[in-house]
């Protein structure tokens, strides 16, 4: 079986699961972090502004929706013409990660995303921005997606370390809003 190759609802779901809280499978034990998808990057997170560690990122994008938001646009992601090239790459014995990049564009007004944006510069403001499709009526987004092998595995199975809105904006018609 090979890493590109289509994925099922059900099957995304479970990958995802599996990989939250697990090490990361590319790393040593000492610096891997955790998969955190669910944890970080949902509405699962507790703290929308912080996170725990001591190096935060610059920017810190969270899809505010459940975890079916999250495997819906997994799906779509991985299965879409990117995705399967990235994928293709990991069949490579050499090839321990990839990074997918997809666009979903979805109808619907039940979706949220907040990202806070941290100043390298000490004592700056943070700030924050809010995408909300009550003014819109649908979503464009750009999914970034860190996949890595499982080593191991004989049936070349996946790991996702982390899924996040890596850009986005409101839709009305055949219009994109900012």
């Amino acid at each position: 079986m090979a890493y590109n190759r289509p994925y099922g609802l059900d099957e995304v779901h479970r990958i995802l699961c599996d990989s939250e809280g697990r090490p990361r499978p590319d790393l040593a034990a000492a610096v891997a972090k955790a998969g955190h998808a669910i944890s970080l990057h949902t509405e699962a997170r507790e703290d929308f502004f912080s996170r725990g560690g001591a190096k935060l990122p610059a920017k810190d994008s969270i899809l505010l929706g459940s975890r079916k938001h999250l495997i819906q646009a997994l799906h779509e992601v991985l299965n879409s013409v990117p995705g399967q090239i990235e994928l293709a790459k990991l069949n490579n014995p050499q090839c321990k990660k990839v990074e997918i990049r997809g666009v979903v564009l979805r109808k619907g007004r039940d979706f949220d995303i907040f990202t806070v944006y941290r100043p390298k510069t000490k004592g700056a403001q943070t700030s924050f921005d809010w995408l909300s499709t009550h003014k819109g009526d649908g979503f464009i987004l750009q999914l970034f997606i860190l996949v890595c092998k499982l080593p191991g595995s004989s049936r070349e199975e996946i790991h996702i370390q982390t899924a996040f809105p890596e850009d986005y904006a409101r839709t009305s018609g055949d219009d994109i809003l900012r």
